[in-house]
Order: structure tokens, then C-alpha cells, then sequence
């Protein structure tokens, strides 16, 4: 369900379909992305917990042989998509995609060679990998100050206390300390 609004639910398929309900399930609407790769398969989408408008999509192919990312962001419901995968290398196609629940437009994606932050939104992602090996991260999820992420055959790895990256902002990079 929508963290937000029980009766708004997002879907995704195998074939890249993403369908929204504001209704509870009554109605449907395709709002799928204009730049949804023909036979992406949704693996993920996560509904945010600031706005009943905003959702986060993790698309991937690599059963037809292609490794790229694909990582979408709306904010109005569907109707535009941005596709947010700057910083995240070509051939790391992305299984999983969260928000973290306290601090906006910090994001987390989970993909084929590890993990990757991103502090504005998806506009930018940077690789968080220390003591990670090269692994493929099927999943992620974030409870009190931890980050959890679910590994394809290596187990699950805990990120203790993520404050830092809630704290992380350009009033922290600029001060003189």
C-alpha cells in the first residue's frame, strides 16, 4: 500500500508495466514511464513516506542481455518520470531502490556489483561500499538508524547507525570545521 494513503497502490510487471490506483484498487491507471526499456521487468517500486505523489521504480534486463541502470523518480503521480542513474556504472543494472523514512531525498539502490547513496534525490549516486564485497544486492531495507541489504547467495549485510548520511548536506561540507 501507499505510506501515505492506504488507497493509493503502485504496481509494476515483468514487462515494464507500472500501474497506479488512487482509489484503493477500483481504478487503474498506466503511468508507465516514457523511458521504461522495451521487457524491463519492475523489480522494485517504493511509494514515498514524505509525499502520496512521489514513487521510486528499479527496472532491470539482464536476461536480454542488458546491464544498464535503470532507476525512474516521479513526484506527480505518475503522469512524468525522470530516469536517476547518474553516478551508478553502465553495466550495474539495479534491483532494488529505497527511501529512507527520515531524512528526504535520501535514497539507497541496490544493485548487481553493490550499493549505492544518493543525498539529492537521485540526481546523483555514489557507491557505499565499505567492507562490501563485489556482490549483487537484491534488496534493502531500513529500520530505526540501520540499513539491512539482502545479498544474491552471500547473506545479508547491516549498515549500523545511518545518521551521518541523514546528517550529510552542504552546510556540513562548507563549514570551516
Amino acid at each position: 500500500p501507499g505510506k501515505t494513503d492506504v488507497n493509493i497502490l503502485w504496481s509494476g510487471s515483468d514487462d515494464g508495466i507500472v500501474q497506479l490506483t488512487r482509489d484503493g484498487g477500483k481504478t487503474w491507471t498506466n503511468v508507465t514511464p516514457r523511458d521504461m526499456p522495451e521487457f524491463g521487468r519492475v523489480s522494485q517500486i517504493d511509494a514515498s513516506i514524505f509525499d502520496a505523489g512521489s514513487a521510486y521504480v528499479s527496472v532491470k534486463k539482464p536476461l536480454l542481455e542488458d546491464f544498464s541502470p535503470y532507476i525512474f523518480r516521479t513526484h506527480d503521480f505518475g503522469r512524468t518520470w525522470t530516469k536517476i542513474v547518474t553516478g551508478i556504472a553502465a553495466n550495474d543494472y539495479i534491483s532494488s531502490v529505497r527511501e529512507d523514512p527520515v531524512r528526504k531525498g535520501l535514497l539507497y539502490a541496490g544493485a548487481q556489483h553493490g550499493f549505492y547513496v544518493s543525498l539529492d534525490d537521485g540526481d546523483h549516486w555514489q557507491p557505499l561500499s565499505s567492507g562490501l564485497p563485489d556482490t549483487q544486492v537484491s534488496d534493502i531495507w531500513v529500520e530505526g538508524q540501520d540499513i539491512a541489504i539482502a545479498t544474491h547467495g552471500r547473506s545479508f549485510y547491516v549498515l549500523d547507525d545511518v545518521t551521518p548520511l541523514r546528517q550529510y548536506n552542504a552546510s556540513v561540507t562548507s563549514t570551516a570545521d
